[in-house]
């Protein structure tokens, strides 16, 4: 059973953090002097569990959960939950087909440049906005990147992406597909990893009688943070 993505797929709360670290002075005449720390500026999110999840059912979750402890890593999703499902969906004009016939030309900084881009108008919305972006197809670099602005189509046989960090990818990427939306991953290890508490009730099946079951209560909210040191 899958820990981090079992706690996905059934958590009721979510925060994102994916912040510059920033460091910020005030002058003894209130002047203002602001320093950002180049980093791989990972993802961190906070997910909040509800009090519904039965012993019976969670066993494995348990294990999981223990043997990952704070240190191993975890490709997730959120495409499963669909409370959040809806929340990193593709904005963009784009049919699958034409997606996946795209490929990268280069990746500099923060410039992702892609080629074989679809026989489309000029004024397509390739990708919107906050739309992911996950460097090859079969999930080699599951680290997503956002698009900073809208990207339309234009007439070139390139289209550049301004994302929202840096290239953190390692090898050669020239030539590789892209997956976008719901269809990124996340490489993500939980820093705190909650204990667990057993609380008398759970009831089996469909009966009224809270006979050898429990409800699980965790201790804290999730702290999911990106592995990028493999990057």
């Amino acid at each position: 059973m899958a820990g981090l993505q079992t706690i996905i797929d059934k958590c009721n709360g979510l925060n994102i953090n994916r912040r510059n670290v920033v460091g910020i002075q005030i002058t003894r005449n209130e002047i203002p002097r602001t320093s950002v720390t180049p980093t791989k500026n990972p993802w961190r999110f906070t997910l909040d569990m509800p009090d519904s999840v039965r012993y019976s059912e969670g066993r494995a979750l348990m294990e999981e959960l223990d043997r990952l402890d704070r240190y191993l890593p975890e490709v997730i999703t959120f495409s499963n939950n669909s409370k959040f499902a809806w929340m990193f969906a593709y904005q963009g004009a784009m049919s699958g087909a034409q997606i996946s016939a795209i490929t990268v030309q280069s990746f500099t900084g923060n410039q992702l440049v892609l080629t074989n881009l679809p026989a489309v108008g000029s004024s397509t919305v390739l990708f919107k906005a906050n739309d992911l972006i996950q460097i090859g197809a079969t999930n080699a670099y599951p680290y997503p990147f956002t698009s900073e602005t809208d990207v339309l189509r234009g007439s070139g046989s390139t289209v550049t992406i301004t994302t929202h960090r840096p290239n953190i990818l390692s090898g050669t990427l020239t030539g590789l597909g892209i997956k976008v939306g719901n269809d990124c991953q996340f490489n993500m290890f939980c820093t705190n990893m909650p204990t667990y508490k057993l609380v008398v009730g759970g009831f089996t099946g469909s009966t009224t009688t809270p006979t050898n079951n429990a409800l699980l209560q965790f201790s804290d909210s999730f702290e999911l943070y990106e592995y990028v040191g493999a990057a």
